[in-house]
């Protein structure tokens, strides 16, 4: 299977290959979002040693299943290891041997996939691990050990931001994020789906850019044949996905639950403390388990300009989390996508904020589009509900060059008519926030349509309008 996209990543993994010196590197990212492939891809069989942490496995376990790498590459003890010393003892005499295998540029590489599954709760894996890196990766210059995980807050607490033995040793961080809208058209054109932007924006907006999910779709089928068959029907690959994600990337908790599912009625965001106070959780708690699902790239955190006190926001953004909180989480009982089609105003409502989320993690592009790549900028949605002029603004894009741009999104079937009745509401927007806000910036309202507009009547107030093709940009 050919690798899509991913170029950057590789040039630094092969990088790390070509130094003279001997490379820590660390490979995370969500779940399915790629990670054991792009390493696989990247260093073929060049493999001195790999290895998998076994999931929800005990210490026990995890040394059984090392123990049988450690035979398949050489070793001839003939028993498990007691402890995570003796593991790495044994795999330091594996990668000390003259026949050891060697990448072409003479680096011995490991490969130690699912890195956190390994530190169990009072293993001494962690220790043992530190105290094998500090020896070797300091005394020779030609290894490359790449750890790589799912957990993403674990892997951000115990690894890079540890203050133990690990603390500055990783010399290259490798966080993998999902396709682009433009890596997944490339994926779809290598596999012959013939599927118009359109639709690949559609399964974008349904799976955010997971290439394990788009692997698991079927050419020769549509797009609503492939959601049924993956997430609508009874006992469906992916519909108990999102609750497998969760356990896998964070904590077993159910606070984390929780706040999604709180987060899922408030598609705009709320306030971080009042998400707090309603679910009743303590501060700590809650603190500790935002901070993992922002690191995790599931919740965003922002301030909302012109608020007393710049209150903290929190809003989920992870689109397949989105997708199933909304339809698959019990509230709606959705036998197929047509279905869900035919619920007009709850289809036209997700998929107008579906839309809106994309956009939002296709900054980049907007920005591209709009000339402005190099200025430094702020972006978050922003409303002032309970007010008496009370709007509301997909994203705002504050800009070092004192403009702010207002960003309108419009997905719809067919071009985007601006009527009168839309002009004089854009309008409303821009004055109530620069009213509220009190900002000095000049006020830019940008539409960005998914189909494009349709005439140029009450267009005057609009400085830019954006389309697909420009969200498609690489």
């Amino acid at each position: 299977m050919r690798m899509i996209g991913r170029n950057a990543e590789r040039w630094e993994l092969k990088q790390c290959e070509r130094s003279a010196k001997s490379e820590l590197v660390c490979v995370y990212g969500r779940r399915r979002v790629g990670k054991t492939f792009l390493v696989e891809q990247t260093f073929g069989d060049s493999f001195a040693f790999r290895a998998t942490g076994v999931e929800k496995g005990t210490t026990k376990q995890q040394l059984r299943a090392f123990f049988q790498r450690l035979k398949e590459h050489g070793d001839a003890t003939a028993t498990i290891p007691k402890d995570w010393f003796e593991a790495f003892a044994r795999l330091d005499k594996i990668l000390s041997a003259p026949a050891v295998r060697r990448s072409p540029y003479g680096k011995r590489i490991v490969f130690l996939d699912e890195f956190p599954w390994f530190a169990t709760k009072r293993s001494d894996f962690l220790m043992a691990f530190g105290e094998f890196w500090n020896r070797r990766g300091t005394q020779d210059g030609d290894y490359v050990f790449v750890i790589c995980g799912s957990a993403t807050s674990w892997i951000i607490q115990n690894v890079l931001d540890d203050t133990g033995s690990l603390f500055h040793r990783v010399t290259c961080q490798i966080h993998l994020s999902p396709f682009s809208l433009s890596d997944a058209e490339k994926f779809f054109r290598d596999r012959d789906f013939d599927w118009s932007r359109e639709q690949i924006l559609e399964a974008q907006m349904v799976f955010g850019g997971l290439p394990f999910f788009y692997d698991l779709m079927d050419g020769d089928e549509s797009f609503r044949q492939n959601l049924d068959r993956l997430l609508f029907r009874p006992h469906a690959l992916l519909r108990g996905e999102s609750n497998r994600l969760l356990e896998a990337t964070l904590k077993k908790s159910p606070v984390y639950g929780k706040i999604l599912e709180k987060l899922s009625h408030h598609v705009y965001g709320m306030k971080k403390s009042a998400c707090r106070e309603e679910l009743g959780i303590p501060y700590g708690t809650f603190t500790r388990a935002v901070d993992d699902l922002v690191k995790c790239g599931y919740v965003a955190e922002f301030k909302s300009r012109g608020e007393d006190g710049n209150p903290l926001y929190i809003q989920m953004v992870d689109s397949f989390l989105i997708f199933h909180y909304h339809f698959l989480n019990g509230e709606h009982d959705f036998s197929s996508y047509d279905e869900l089609v035919g619920n007009m105003g709850l289809y036209t409502n997700w998929r107008g904020h579906a839309f809106e989320i994309v956009c939002m993690h296709h900054e980049s592009q907007i920005k591209k589009a709009l000339g402005i790549g190099g200025v430094n900028t702020r972006s978050y949605p922003w409303m002032n509900p309970g007010e008496e002029e009370s709007v509301q603004i997909d994203l705002v894009i504050e800009r070092d060059d004192r403009i702010t741009n207002i960003l309108e999104m419009k997905c719809t079937e067919r071009p985007f008519v601006m009527t009168r009745k839309a002009e004089e509401n854009l309008l409303k927007k821009r004055e109530v926030f620069r009213k509220r806000t009190g900002t000095a910036n000049a006020l830019k309202i940008v539409l960005v349509s998914a189909s494009g507009i349709q005439g140029t009547a009450h267009m005057e107030h609009i400085s830019r309008v954006l389309t697909l093709d420009d969200l498609f940009e690489a």
